[in-house]
């Protein structure tokens, strides 16, 4: 999305494909389909699932920094769990190592 972003020429197409996904998206949350919150949030296995640590200054050890894929859930059942990236401690910004089935 971002290349076409750049590019004046793929506006109208750009248009269509955020219409049709956010209509999608209605359609899913009228049928009680909601994404699962991630960024900011405590790390919890029940709802995401962590591909990475990365160091951090600014946010607390096992939060949420950033979101790879999102996660559903239907009502309280997860569809699919969210991959996400978690805060460990350290000077901040560099990946740390891989999480195993965390």
């Amino acid at each position: 999305m971002r290349a076409s972003k750049e590019n004046p020429a793929g506006n109208a197409l750009l248009q269509g494909v955020e219409l049709t996904l956010k209509q999608f998206s209605e359609t899913l949350t009228k049928f009680g389909v909601t994404p699962v919150p991630s960024i900011g949030e405590p790390f919890d296995p029940a709802y995401h699932q962590a591909v990475t640590k990365l160091e951090s200054a600014t946010s607390p050890e096992n939060t949420v920094v950033e979101e790879y894929q999102k996660g559903y859930r239907l009502h309280e059942r997860i569809l699919r769990a969210a991959m996400v990236a978690v805060a460990a401690p350290g000077s901040g910004g560099g990946a740390v190592d891989a999480v195993e089935g965390a």
